[in-house]
């Protein structure tokens, strides 16, 4: 019997947690595979395989990114390129959950697993965003213990700001991290307040009906 779409959303949080893990203690070119592989891996898990047109998209941004492995990721150009990719099919993640999960009748707790994995995806989407913009400007983020040398600090700093932690080790200076900072904070309180509330009471709904 086959997997469909919604079962494999527990798999995915593992794929998810699995990097976040991971991301650590690797170098930069082995974090780019691992970034690589949960962004295809959390793909071809979540698209229906009766579904052409999510087929094709899932196999033209597997071409791209596996092409973007072979190129030098030290690079500023190529690592933003890389960045990007990976931001887009995260998108097309979402668009696939977010879709699904409007055409469910009866939530469950794949549905429910799906919303973590769009959480998780997102804040994700907002560390390729800040280190993007810190290439144009290297002084946008003050660091508590130097420059940061790979992309953990900023993964770290997106997921300290979408759960309004705020450990104050690394601070937004300008203008436009600011900016996005306060974009991704409000969004994490939206998500939680609005959205997955509203997913988890047509769950326990379910669950006394």
């Amino acid at each position: 019997m086959r997997m469909t779409a919604q079962q494999a959303q527990p798999w995915v949080t593992l794929l998810l947690a699995g990097l976040l893990l991971l991301h650590p203690f690797v170098t930069i070119r082995q974090g780019a595979f691992l970034f690589v592989l949960a962004s295809l891996g959390s793909l071809l898990l979540s698209i229906s395989r009766r579904n052409r047109n999510q087929r094709f998209f899932f196999y033209a941004f597997g071409v791209l990114l596996a092409a973007s492995l072979f190129l030098n990721v030290q690079t500023t150009t190529y690592r933003t390129l890389l960045y990007l990719l990976c931001t887009m099919t995260h998108f097309f993640f979402i668009f696939i959950v977010i879709s699904d999960l409007l055409k469910t009748h009866d939530i469950t707790k794949n549905e429910i697993f799906g919303l973590v994995n769009c959480y998780l995806i997102v804040a994700t989407v907002f560390s390729f965003i800040y280190e993007i913009a810190s290439f144009s400007d290297p002084h946008a983020l003050a660091y508590s213990q130097g420059f940061p040398s790979d992309h953990t600090v900023f993964l770290y700093f997106s997921f300290a700001t979408i759960t309004t932690l705020g450990y104050g080790d690394v601070i937004p200076v300008s203008p436009l991290m600011r900016n996005i900072a306060i974009l991704e904070a409000v969004f994490g309180q939206f998500y939680i307040a609005i959205v997955v509330a509203y997913i988890l009471s047509r769950y326990i709904q379910r669950k006394n009906a």
